[in-house]
């Protein structure tokens, strides 16, 4: 999992921000996706790749890069424990205060 951080003072002057930074993700990831699916010519120099497709597909699901709060929040809870146990955070944040306060379930950043 990756972390993308949207200063404050940028986040309050330019809302729309977060949203737009979400949406490119989003787009991103769909692309991945449908380049995992199309493997007749491929675009990476892995010779049993259709394997480790169907491994992966098998193992961890349709979706395993997952966006959102809440099918990632056993993720968010352990970055939280760390981040505190670790010093770099004074203390141990709930998920839900990782997530910018206008943030539904499928806007997470």
């Amino acid at each position: 999992m990756h972390v993308v951080v949207v200063k404050r003072p940028l986040y309050e002057r330019h809302p729309w921000v977060a949203r737009s930074l979400y949406k490119a993700f989003e787009e991103s990831l769909r692309y991945a996706y449908e380049d995992l699916r199309h493997r007749n010519a491929l675009k990476v120099m892995l010779p049993w790749l259709d394997e480790h497709v169907r491994e992966t597909l098998a193992v961890l699901g349709e979706d395993y890069w997952a966006y959102g709060l809440e099918r990632n929040r056993h993720v968010l809870d352990r970055f939280a424990a760390y981040s505190h146990q670790q010093g770099l955070a004074r203390e141990r944040w709930a998920p839900e205060q990782i997530v910018l306060g206008q943030a539904s379930d499928g806007f997470l950043l």
